[in-house]
C-alpha cells in the first residue's frame, strides 16, 4: 500500500504551525508579478520558498549580512 503523501504532509504543516507564528500576506499590485515570476522560474516551488528567498537577498543586499 502506497503512504498518503497528503496526508502526512498535512500532518507536518499542523505540527509546523502549532510551533510557529502565521504570517498573512497580500502582496501589492507591483509585487505579485515578481513572485509569479520567480514561482515560474523555478527559484522554489512554493509562494512560501519564494518570499524567503526574496528577503534573505534583500537583507543581504541593505545590511551586507548574509547569515542574519
Amino acid at each position: 500500500m502506497k503512504p498518503n503523501y497528503i496526508t502526512g504532509n498535512v500532518a507536518r504543516a499542523r505540527r509546523y504551525r502549532a510551533r510557529h507564528r502565521r504570517i498573512d500576506y497580500v502582496p501589492s499590485p507591483d509585487v505579485l508579478p515578481i513572485l509569479q515570476h520567480h514561482l515560474s522560474i523555478g527559484t522554489d516551488q512554493y509562494l512560501a520558498g519564494v518570499i524567503d528567498i526574496l528577503i534573505r537577498t534583500g537583507h543581504h543586499s541593505i545590511t551586507g549580512n548574509a547569515g542574519e
